[in-house]
């Protein structure tokens, strides 16, 4: 977001005087008159500094007279003594101004206007920290999240999908896609350049119950290998808000693979895989997954709500350079994907101009909330260590109903780490906001 200057100061010591300029997306500049003692100090430090890199003939290095160096070595001199002239002018700065660099490592440039023996007028330019908004909590308007019901139907159905998953699988060669088979998908989405994956190798069973009825119209009679385009609608009896929420989509579905499904007998001895020892005690574990499943939802819901209420309503300036080395973050994952590795070779130079335009906004996005949640936490004092990370759980049923949780990464435990730090501090703040927002 632009922003424009929003104050002026004017500083001075016996070495400089300058005015502090604040400029959109925390760039600062101090404009600076540097006055006698700081530019002779600096000549004779760039004096030296030449003399320790030059050789002339008749001295050992670094030990040839300053006049000497001077006169044969002017122009490099000249340029060494422009940089410890900022140098020394950043440090003087400093100390008067008190406005913090964006980190330890951050860029300062600058621009010599003029230099000579008597003085010099330059600009500095360099990144500082956002000014972070203090968020009231009670200006969101929390909406109520229906919570997904857990009944007898769902849970038979979560059953059946346990089953499926020790399910001897037969693949079928020689008919068309019929009522009750299971179909390896691919759907992508081609009303955008570039097309995007909807699905991938996903299975979806040929059932009304199970599968939506655009795909199921599009898939049955078709055989493996074949691709059909059509519309992703919802199905006339879907509730107001599903209606509302899913948005027709003009897609592309290709079968994958056709198979039929054997389900082993539901009794105790199938269940003993699960780490049960009755279908009783499975019902009942199941039972229990699924009500955290729906509490879940309606949290994660909420906190989809509490982030767009963070980067809507607290807009600020953020440093360029966060934004960048978040990108290419983001970036140098994605292609540690070997499927993305394949989807980014297959693009155009256009196409990858607007891929990396979403990762650059996404990575916006996540920079201000980072700096958002961290303002909440510091301002709530909201205590948070390692030990608020939460195990891994070690249920099989779980790690059967989602996987997705059950993976870790082990390429680099310091970037885990860190990352599960930042999540951990994300919740938390959106947590906070959740609790003390206003009910709608």
């Amino acid at each position: 977001m632009e922003q424009a200057a929003t104050e002026s100061q004017a500083l001075q010591n016996d070495k400089v005087r300058f005015t502090i300029h604040y400029k959109p997306a925390c760039v600062v500049e101090f404009d600076v008159e540097a006055f006698e003692p700081l530019i002779k100090a600096a000549h004779k430090k760039a004096a030296k500094a030449i003399a320790k890199e030059v050789v002339l003939p008749g001295f050992r290095k670094g030990k040839a007279p300053e006049e000497l160096i001077i006169k044969n070595f002017s122009k490099e001199v000249d340029k060494e003594w422009q940089q410890e002239i900022a140098n020394a002018c950043f440090q003087e700065c400093g100390k008067l101004a008190q406005v913090p660099v964006l980190h330890r490592d951050a860029k300062i440039t600058y621009k010599m206007k003029s230099h000579s023996p008597s003085g010099a007028l330059l600009i500095l330019t360099f990144e500082t920290e956002p000014k972070v908004p203090h968020v009231d909590p009670k200006q969101m308007q929390l909406k109520a999240i229906k919570r997904p019901e857990v009944n007898e139907d769902k849970i038979n159905e979560t059953i059946r999908q346990v089953q499926l998953f020790f399910a001897n699988w037969h693949h079928v060669h020689d008919r068309p896609v019929q009522e009750g088979d299971f179909v390896l998908l691919d759907v992508d989405v081609i009303e955008e350049t570039p097309s995007t994956p909807l699905f991938s190798n996903t299975r979806f069973e040929v059932t009304e119950k199970s599968m939506a009825q655009w795909m199921r119209e599009l898939v049955m009679g078709k055989k493996a290998g074949d691709s059909m385009e059509g519309t992703s609608v919802p199905d006339q009896d879907a509730s107001a808000e599903d209606k509302e929420g899913l948005t027709p989509k003009k897609v592309r579905v290709t079968i994958k693979a056709i198979d039929t499904a054997t389900l082993p007998a539901l009794d105790d001895d199938f269940v003993k895989k699960l780490g049960v020892s009755t279908v009783a005690e499975m019902k009942t574990n199941i039972t229990d997954l699924l009500n955290k499943q729906a509490d879940a939802h309606v949290l994660e819901a909420q906190r989809e709500l509490a982030s767009e209420f963070l980067l809507t309503q607290y807009p600020f300036d953020l440093p360029a350079t966060l934004i960048e080395k978040e990108t290419q973050f983001r970036f140098r994952q994605l292609l540690q994907d070997a499927d993305f590795q394949k989807y980014w070779e297959s693009l155009s130079a256009e196409e990858r101009t607007k891929t990396i335009k979403t990762v650059y906004e996404q990575s916006e996005k996540a920079v201000r909330m980072f700096y958002l949640c961290r303002q909440i936490v510091a301002d709530a004092k909201i205590r948070i260590d390692a030990s608020d990370i939460p195990p891994p759980s070690s249920s099989s049923l779980e790690m059967l109903l989602n996987p997705q949780k059950m993976f870790h990464h082990q390429r680099n435990p310091e970037i885990e780490h860190a990352e599960a730090f930042s999540r951990l501090v994300l919740e938390k703040a959106e947590d906070f906001v959740i609790r003390n927002a206003t009910p709608v």
